[in-house]
């Protein structure tokens, strides 16, 4: 999947990237099923804010969680004129400094800007 996705940015198809990430997403959730940790099932961060960072995305942008999983951290494609809007409603949620704000590639924040709804 990451080899797809590294693909679609090369050809500078940022929509159809974001649709890999929602669906490596939903994969890393029904199949693998790291969202929780085993040992604290009834502990499901992982899964609230990915539903709250849908919401606040309102079906822009993507999420889906990030790193080793299993009660780990999701990541956020954000569109820039929803940055703000969405790291003050994720923060509303899960608390002060809960969401960083971080640019991957300077061509990718422009590349946004110019060729999204």
């Amino acid at each position: 999947m990451a080899i797809r996705q590294a693909e679609t940015l090369e050809r500078e198809k940022f929509e159809e990237f974001l649709r890999l990430v929602r669906q490596s997403g939903e994969s890393s959730a029904l199949h693998l099923q790291n969202l929780w940790c085993d040992g604290h099932p009834k502990e499901q961060a992982v899964p609230v804010a990915i539903a709250a960072a849908e919401h606040l995305l309102n079906e822009r942008g993507a999420v889906r969680v990030h790193g080793g999983g299993f009660a780990g951290t999701i990541q956020a494609y954000v569109p820039l004129e929803q940055v703000e809007t969405f790291r003050t409603g994720m923060e509303a949620i899960l608390g002060d400094g809960a969401a960083i704000s971080c640019t991957s590639a300077r061509w990718a924040a422009q590349f946004w800007a110019e060729n999204t709804d």
